[in-house]
C-alpha cells in the first residue's frame, strides 16, 4: 500500500443505540428486542434486532404497535451512556492506528491513514484490521477507505463490512448511490424529488450555475459532494487518555448480586479496551447513580497496576460490601487511570521468568484481599527496636542493586529470621545457657557470645528488655537466642548459614 495521496478511512457502526445495548449485554443478540428513543411506551421504535424484525416491527412504529406483534418482546429506551462507551471504544481503535483521528457528529470515527503504507500490504488488509479492532471490543462496525471523509462514510455505509474506494474513482463510486444519503435539509430534498433527482450521479451532472441559483450555497455544496469533491478537510481532534466505561440499569438495583453482575460486564470491557492500547489501571474511580437522585463516587487504589477484569471486580466487591451504597442504583461509571504495561527484558541463556503482568495481577488480588498496607516489599527503619520494619508497595524504592562477587558472597554469613520466635527450654550455668531442648531445636551448647542487652520502650506495657545471646549448637547450627528478662522466658529467633 503506497501512500501516494491522503487516503481517509471510516468506522461507521450500523444501528448505534442497538450495537452499543447488545455490546453491553450481549446475551440479548438472538433475542427480539428494540431499542426506543425514550422511555415511553408510546415512544418511536429506531432500531430492532434480526429477530425482532423477522416477526413484523418497523422501524418508527411505536412500542405498543412493536409489543402487539412481538410476544416477549424486549423494550429498551436508548442509553446515552452506552452509545458515549461505543463511542470511546471506536475511538480508541482508531487512535491505535492513526493519531490523526476525529468524531463526527454522526458516531462515525474518521482516521487519516498517511504514513500507514510500510505497516499493510494492501489497503484491504488495513480496513481488515480496523475492523477487527473493533470485533474485538465488541462492536461490528463497517469500514470504508477513500481519498476524501464523505466518500470513506459512504463507503462504509453501502458495504457489508469493507469497502475500499481506489484513489481517483470516488465520483464513479458515488455515481450510483441515492441522494438520500446526503445529509440536508428536508426541504432541499424535496427540491431535488421535484427536479427527479434520484441518485448522486445525476446531481453531479447538474450545471453549477444553474442549480447555485436555484438551491443557493446549500445545493452547491451537495453537487461537490456528488462529483466526488469534499472541501472539508479531516480535522483532527485530541482525545484524552481517558477511558471510561457507563452503563444505566433497567430498573433501580438495590441487591448486591446483580449490580456486581452488572460490574463485571462493565470491567471486562475496560480492560479489554487497555489491553487493546498495551495498557493497564492503576486507580480506578467509579460512580452510581442512585434513585431518585444523587451520586455515590469513589476512588480506589490498586497495590500493583493491573489489567484484570477479576481483579478489579474484587476490589470493588470488597469495597461495596464495607461501604454499600446508601439507595438503590440506577447508573453506573467505571473510569480507570491508564498507566503503561510493564514488560520483562528476557534473557537468553536462562528460562524466561513469571509474566510481569501476572504478577501485578496477583499483587492486586492479595491487596484487594488483605488490605493494601499488609502488601509490598519490606524495608528497615530508622529504630532501636528489633524487627523494626515498613512495607514499600511493589515498584518504588528500586535503588541500586550493589554487585558482589562470588567470593564476597561465600564470605558472607546470612541470619535466617524465625517467624514467630521459637520459645525453648534452656538449661542455665551461672545465668548463661548450656543447653536447648524443644522439639526443633536441640542439643549442647559449643559456643557462646553474649549477652547483650536490649532495653527500651519503657512508656509501652509490653516493654523492650531482653539478653541476646549468640550460639553454636552441638548439631553444628549456630542461632540467635534471647532472654525476656520479664518473664525469664528464652526463645531461638535466628538461625544463621
Amino acid at each position: 500500500m503506497a501512500d501516494r495521496q491522503v487516503r481517509t478511512a471510516c468506522l461507521w457502526v450500523a444501528d448505534l443505540p442497538l450495537a452499543a445495548l447488545l455490546r453491553a449485554e450481549p446475551d440479548l443478540l438472538d433475542a427480539p428486542v428494540a431499542v426506543t428513543n425514550a422511555a415511553d411506551r408510546r415512544a418511536a421504535v429506531v432500531a430492532a434486532t434480526p429477530a425482532a424484525l423477522r416477526q413484523g416491527v418497523i422501524v418508527g412504529m411505536t412500542a405498543i404497535q412493536a409489543e402487539s406483534l412481538v410476544s416477549g418482546l424486549i423494550l429498551r429506551p436508548v442509553s446515552g451512556a452506552q452509545v458515549r462507551s461505543a463511542q470511546a471504544a471506536l475511538v480508541d481503535v482508531a487512535c491505535s492506528f492513526s493519531p490523526r483521528v476525529a468524531l463526527e457528529s454522526g458516531g462515525e470515527v474518521c482516521l487519516d491513514l498517511s504514513g500507514l503504507g510500510h505497516l499493510f500490504a494492501s489497503e484491504r488488509k488495513l480496513a481488515a484490521a480496523l475492523a477487527a479492532g473493533t470485533d474485538r471490543l465488541g462492536l461490528a462496525a463497517r469500514v470504508g477507505i477513500a481519498s476524501t471523509p464523505f466518500a470513506a462514510l459512504l463507503a462504509a455505509r453501502t458495504s457489508d463490512g469493507i469497502w475500499v474506494v481506489p484513489a481517483g474513482e470516488e465520483a464513479a463510486f458515488l455515481s450510483p448511490l441515492p441522494v438520500s444519503l446526503l445529509e440536508a435539509s428536508a426541504d432541499l430534498h424535496a427540491a431535488l424529488r421535484r427536479f427527479g433527482i434520484e441518485s448522486l450521479g445525476q446531481l453531479a451532472a447538474l450545471p453549477s450555475r444553474g442549480l447555485g441559483r436555484r438551491l443557493g450555497a446549500a445545493g452547491l455544496r451537495l453537487w461537490r459532494l456528488a462529483r466526488g469533491e469534499d472541501p472539508r478537510p479531516l480535522v483532527a481532534e485530541q482525545f484524552p487518555e481517558r477511558f471510561m466505561e457507563e452503563s444505566d440499569t433497567s430498573y433501580p438495583i438495590g441487591q448486591a448480586e446483580p449490580l456486581l453482575l452488572l460490574l463485571q460486564g462493565i470491567c471486562a470491557r475496560l480492560a479489554e479496551r487497555l489491553n487493546w492500547r498495551g495498557l493497564t489501571a492503576r486507580r480506578l474511580f467509579f460512580s452510581l447513580g442512585l434513585d431518585p437522585q444523587g451520586c455515590d463516587e469513589r476512588s480506589l487504589d490498586l497495590a500493583s497496576s493491573s489489567c484484570t477484569a477479576r481483579t478489579w471486580l474484587e476490589v470493588i466487591r470488597l469495597d461495596l460490601q464495607e461501604h454499600p451504597p446508601r439507595a438503590a442504583v440506577t447508573s453506573i461509571r467505571v473510569e480507570a487511570e491508564p498507566a503503561p504495561a510493564r514488560r520483562d527484558q528476557l534473557d537468553l541463556f536462562a528460562p524466561a521468568g513469571p509474566d510481569p503482568a501476572s504478577l501485578d495481577d496477583i499483587v492486586a488480588r492479595l491487596a484487594a484481599l488483605s488490605g493494601e498496607d499488609r502488601v509490598g516489599s519490606p524495608r528497615p527503619v530508622d529504630s532501636h527496636l528489633p524487627d523494626a520494619y515498613t512495607l514499600v508497595p511493589f515498584g518504588q524504592d528500586r535503588g541500586a542493586t550493589a554487585v558482589v562477587s562470588r567470593q564476597a558472597w561465600d564470605q558472607q554469613i546470612f541470619l535466617r529470621a524465625v517467624r514467630p520466635p521459637a520459645q525453648v527450654q534452656v538449661t542455665q550455668k551461672q545465668s548463661r545457657p548450656v543447653r536447648l531442648d524443644s522439639q526443633r531445636f536441640r542439643g549442647r551448647v559449643c559456643q557462646l557470645a553474649g549477652p547483650w542487652r536490649l532495653d527500651g520502650s519503657w512508656w509501652d506495657p509490653k516493654r523492650l528488655n531482653r539478653d541476646y545471646f549468640e550460639i553454636e549448637l552441638s548439631d553444628g547450627g549456630i542461632y540467635r537466642l534471647f532472654r525476656e528478662r520479664e518473664t525469664n522466658h528464652w526463645f531461638i529467633d535466628g538461625i544463621c548459614g
